[in-house]
């Protein structure tokens, strides 16, 4: 909420303090939202796409897994999960809806485990300092 295009943010989770992602980019604009992830063949670890006002993902044309967390905004700079959809493959016929949520986050395959995010959990999300 009240990131501008091109923006990258940091998650944190509220509850252990792991650092989720440090370079998270926010997808606005039609054609990021559109692209996201397709044609990537490798994500670094700290990287993230987070898609306001989003509450369906599909993985067509995707090449890797990905974990997928959907938040909706608690005040703030505050998010709590609404689910968390760990190593959701490429090519999954059908989109993945959470309609509780207001937004999306995209992380590489294995953030959801080695952080332990799980619905109910309290992320920050912050402008780099």
């Amino acid at each position: 909420m009240g990131h501008r295009w091109g923006d990258t943010v940091t998650v944190k989770s509220l509850k252990n303090q792991m650092l989720i992602s440090d370079k998270s980019f926010v997808a606005l604009r039609f054609l990021s939202r559109l692209k996201g992830w397709i044609g990537k063949r490798r994500t670094e670890p700290g990287e993230g796409l987070l898609f306001p006002d989003c509450r369906s993902v599909h993985m067509w044309w995707m090449s890797i897994p990905i974990d997928i967390v959907f938040l909706a905004h608690a005040g703030g700079n505050r998010w709590r999960v609404t689910s968390a959809h760990a190593r959701v493959r490429p090519w999954k016929v059908l989109p993945l809806n959470d309609f509780k949520a207001s937004e999306t986050l995209e992380l590489p395959v294995g953030t959801i485990e080695r952080c332990n995010v799980e619905a109910g959990d309290e992320l920050c999300i912050d402008s780099p300092s």
